[in-house]
C-alpha cells in the first residue's frame, strides 16, 4: 500500500508550482536531482480498494528535496489520478517561501490544480493572499482576488492596512511567454486608493531581461525648468541591449541620451552620448536661437590573447558647458584613447594615442596636445640569487603635437639595480642605482628667457642616480597599546643641473611636495622633469596602536639639498637648500572619528604653506565629515595652487525612519564665495522610500548661470521608483 502512495505523494509538490506564481519575484531554487525520494509521516495510513484511495491522516507531512507539505488529510484517488490535502495545508519551499492553504488539489499528471484561501509568506517578509489559485494546462497559472504587499504590518493592529499594497481582480501567469499579467489592479497607500489600472504586465523571474520602460527622472530647475527623462530599454539578443532616454526641459528643449552595450567572446563596446536642439547661449544670457549640441561617451576592450588586449574609451563634447549644465557630468578634462597592452609576470607593454579635451574657462584647444604615439615596456628581472636584488628597465616613448605651441617627440629608457635588505637586528635597508637616458625632439619651444625666441632641434640627458635608504622600527609594548618609533632617513647622488631648458615639460608640472613623494628618488610625477643633486631626506615616524583597532600616527619629514638652484620652482617647498617640513597625521581611535591631516610648513618661519584636512566623525545617527585644503601657487603652472576650499557636510538619522543630510562647498581666499549647497531629507522604511533633494549651484561661465534645482525619488519595494537619484544617500 506504501508504494501505491508514493507516486501519488510526489505528484502533490506539483502543488507547489500553483504558489509559485505568487513567489514569482524570488528567485529560483537551485536545481534539485531528479526523482528524489519522498518521504511520508503521518498518524495513519489506510487503503480504500473500492474506491481505489489511500489516505494519510493526522499531522500528515511529505518532504522530497528540501520540499516540505504538511496537512491534517491527504488522499489520492487512484480512479480520477487527483491528490488533494485539506485542513492547514502547508508548503514550505526550498528558498524559505511558505504558502499556507485550506484545501488543495491536483490532477492529470500535474497539469492542473486548485489551492483554495492561498497566501504566501516570501522571503524579504512581502505577503500575498489570493481567493484562489488554479493552474490549467501545465504552463498557465491563475490567481483571483489577490493582494500583495511587502510592507510590515502594524504590531499593534494586524488588521490594519499596510503602508501600499496592490489589489487585482486577477493575476496570470503566462509560462510560456513569461509574463505577470494583473487586471484591474489598485494602488492602495493606507488604505486608500490612489493609482488604477485596468491592464498591466511585467516579466516572470526567470527573464534576465526584457525591453521595456524604466525609472522616469523628474526634477526642476530655475534654468531648465521642469525636467521630465522617460527612458526605454531594448533588448536585441543575449549579447546586446539599448536604453534610450528623452529628456524634455520646460524652459530650454529637449535631449535624447542614448547608450548601446554588446559583448563579444572576446570583449565587450559600450556606446553611449547624447544630443538636442538646446538653446544657444552667450555669458549670461540666451540668444533666443535653437542650435544642435550633443556629447560622446564610449568604451571597449577587447582581449586579443592570454596576454594581449586592445580597446578605446572616446569622449567629446559639442561646448564645454554641456555635460554640467544638463547634469550629465562634471569633468573637468575629457580623455579619448586608443590602445593596445600586454600583461606578464614581470613585464608590461603598451601602445597607446591619447586626445585631450579641456573644459575649463582658460583653456584653449589649439593649445591641447595630441599624444599619438604613447609607448611603453617595463620589465623586472626574477630575484638575482646570490647577489640578491633586482633589475628594472622602463622604456618610454612619445609624441606629442598642437596646433599652437611646443611639439616634442622623446625616446627614453630608466634602467636600475634595486636591493633590499633586512637586517638581523631590525634595520631596513635599500640600494638604487638607475640610469636614466633620453633624447628630446623639439620645435617651437619657447626660450623662458626670451619669449620672443623659439628652440627648435634635437637635445638628450643622461642621468645616473645612486640612492641608500635606512629605517629602523622601534616598538614597545604598553599596556593595551603598541608605541612605535621609526627613523628613516636616505642619501640620493646624482649631477646638478639635468634639467636643460631645451627639453619641454610637458608631463611634471604639477609638483605637490608632502610626505608621500619625500623619499621618491624623483619627486616628480613624469619623466621631463628629474630631481636632480645631491640630497638628503629624513624623517620619523611616530604610531600608536590600541589593542582594539584604534591607529594614531604622526609624520615628520624634510629634505637638505647640497647646491640651491633651479630644479624646483617657486612655491613647491622645495626651491631653497632645506625644504620645508612635511608632515602627516592621522587619529583613529574608532569607528566614530577618523581624521587626516597633511600639511607643510615654511622651514623658516613656520608658517603653514599647504593644508589638507579630512575629518569623519560621529555615530551612524549623526555623521558629520569636514574637507579643508590650501594650496600655495606654484611658478610653473595654474591648475594647481593658491587654492583654498573647505567643504561640510552632515548626515542625520532622525528617528527610525527619517534622514536629513546636507554639504556646502566655500571656495576662500581672493576669490571667494559659495560654490555649491545641497540638501536632501528622505523617508525610508521595509518597503517604501520617499526623498528630496534641493541644490544651490553659485557657478556661472559661458552657458552656465547660478542655478536652484530640485528633485525627488518615489520607491516602492519590488515594484520599482520614480525619480532621480541625486541625493545625499
Amino acid at each position: 500500500m506504501l508504494q501505491l502512495f508514493v507516486y501519488p505523494l510526489a505528484l502533490l509538490f506539483g502543488l507547489t508550482a500553483l504558489a509559485s506564481a505568487a513567489v514569482a519575484q524570488q528567485p529560483a531554487a537551485a536545481e534539485q536531482p531528479q526523482d528524489p525520494p519522498v518521504l511520508l509521516t503521518a498518524d495513519e495510513l489506510s487503503y480504500d480498494e473500492e474506491l481505489m484511495t489511500v489516505t494519510a491522516r493526522g499531522n500528515v507531512e511529505v518532504s522530497q528535496a528540501n520540499r516540505v507539505v504538511t496537512a491534517d488529510l491527504v488522499t489520492y484517488n487512484q480512479r480520477t489520478d487527483t491528490v488533494t490535502a485539506t485542513g492547514n495545508v502547508i508548503l514550505l519551499e526550498p528558498t524559505g517561501e511558505v504558502a499556507f492553504a485550506d484545501y488543495a488539489e491536483l490532477q492529470g499528471e500535474m497539469k492542473d490544480g486548485f489551492i483554495d484561501q492561498l497566501r504566501v509568506l516570501m522571503t524579504d517578509n512581502s505577503r500575498l493572499a489570493a481567493n484562489s489559485a488554479r493552474r490549467v494546462g501545465g504552463n498557465r497559472k491563475e490567481m483571483s482576488r489577490v493582494v500583495y504587499s511587502p510592507c510590515d504590518l502594524c504590531k499593534t493592529d494586524p488588521t490594519r492596512a499596510p503602508l501600499w499594497q496592490i489589489k487585482a481582480r486577477e493575476v496570470v501567469h503566462d509560462e510560456v511567454a513569461k509574463d505577470l499579467i494583473y487586471r484591474d489592479a489598485v494602488m492602495e497607500i493606507a488604505g486608500i486608493p490612489v493609482a488604477y489600472t485596468p491592464y498591466f504586465s511585467h516579466p516572470d523571474p526567470t527573464v534576465d531581461r526584457r525591453s521595456g520602460v524604466l525609472v522616469p527622472r523628474l526634477g526642476y530647475s530655475d534654468d531648465l525648468g521642469a525636467v521630465v527623462g522617460v527612458p526605454y530599454y531594448y533588448t536585441f539578443s543575449p549579447q546586446s541591449d539599448m536604453t534610450v532616454e528623452p529628456i524634455f526641459m520646460s524652459d530650454e528643449g529637449s535631449l535624447l541620451l542614448g547608450e548601446y552595450r554588446q559583448r563579444f567572446s572576446n570583449g565587450q563596446i559600450t556606446l553611449g552620448g547624447s544630443f538636442g536642439l538646446v538653446e544657444d547661449r552667450e555669458v549670461g544670457r540666451r540668444t533666443g536661437e535653437k542650435v544642435l549640441q550633443g556629447h560622446i561617451d564610449s568604451t571597449g576592450v577587447f582581449h586579443l590573447t592570454d596576454r594581449w588586449r586592445a580597446g578605446f574609451d572616446i569622449e567629446h563634447v559639442s561646448n564645454r558647458t554641456y555635460l554640467e549644465r544638463y547634469n550629465l557630468d562634471n569633468k573637468d578634462v575629457l580623455t579619448s584613447r586608443l590602445y593596445a597592452e600586454r600583461f606578464a609576470p614581470t613585464a608590461y607593454t603598451s601602445i597607446a594615442s591619447y586626445r585631450f579635451q579641456g573644459l575649463r574657462s582658460y583653456d584653449v584647444s589649439e593649445q591641447t596636445p595630441l599624444v599619438a604615439p604613447y609607448m611603453q615596456h617595463r620589465v623586472l628581472t626574477p630575484n638575482m640569487g646570490n647577489l640578491g636584488g633586482y633589475f628594472s628597465f622602463d622604456a618610454t616613448a612619445l609624441s606629442l603635437t598642437r596646433d599652437i605651441g611646443t611639439d616634442s617627440h622623446r625616446a627614453s629608457l630608466v634602467s636600475g639595480y634595486h636591493l633590499p635588505y633586512y637586517a638581523p637586528s631590525g634595520e631596513i635597508y635599500s640600494l638604487a642605482a638607475t640610469l636614466q637616458t633620453d633624447v628630446y625632439q623639439t620645435q617651437d619651444l619657447v626660450d623662458p628667457l626670451n619669449p620672443n625666441r623659439n628652440y627648435d632641434g634635437t637635445s638628450g640627458r643622461i642621468f645616473p642616480q645612486l640612492a641608500l635608504g635606512w629605517r629602523y622600527p622601534f616598538v614597545r609594548s604598553g599596556g593595551s597599546v603598541q608605541q612605535m618609533i621609526e627613523p628613516i632617513t636616505s642619501l640620493v647622488i646624482s649631477p646638478n643641473g639635468s634639467n636643460p631648458e631645451d627639453i619641454s615639460n610637458e608631463d611634471s608640472q604639477a609638483l605637490i611636495f608632502d610626505s608621500t613623494n619625500l623619499f621618491r628618488t624623483n619627486r616628480f610625477s613624469g619623466v621631463d622633469r628629474v630631481s636632480s643633486g645631491t640630497r638628503v631626506d629624513y624623517g620619523v615616524n611616530f604610531g600608536l596602536y590600541g589593542d582594539k583597532g584604534g591607529t594614531s600616527t604622526l609624520f615628520l619629514g624634510q629634505s637638505y639639498r647640497l647646491r640651491d638652484d633651479d630644479t624646483y620652482a617657486r612655491g613647491t617647498g622645495l626651491e631653497d637648500n632645506l625644504s620645508d617640513y612635511v608632515g602627516r597625521l592621522l587619529v583613529s581611535p574608532s569607528s566614530y572619528f577618523d581624521l587626516v591631516y597633511r600639511f607643510r610648513l615654511d622651514n623658516e618661519t613656520l608658517d603653514f604653506t599647504r593644508n589638507e584636512v579630512s575629518l569623519y566623525a560621529g555615530p551612524s545617527r549623526f555623521r558629520v565629515n569636514l574637507n579643508y585644503l590650501k594650496l600655495p601657487q606654484q611658478a610653473e603652472t595654474v591648475d594647481f595652487g593658491d587654492r583654498e576650499q573647505i567643504s561640510a557636510g552632515f548626515i542625520a538619522q532622525l528617528d527610525r525612519y527619517w534622514r536629513f543630510g546636507s554639504r556646502a562647498v566655500r571656495e576662500m581666499g581672493d576669490d571667494s564665495g559659495m560654490r555649491d549647497v545641497q540638501a536632501t531629507l528622505a523617508y525610508a522604511d521595509e518597503c517604501f522610500l520617499l526623498g528630496v533633494t534641493y541644490r544651490r549651484e553659485f557657478t556661472s561661465d559661458i552657458g552656465l548661470e547660478p542655478d536652484n534645482s530640485i528633485f525627488f525619488r518615489i520607491e516602492f519595494k519590488n515594484l520599482g521608483a520614480i525619480g532621480d537619484n541625486q541625493g545625499l544617500f
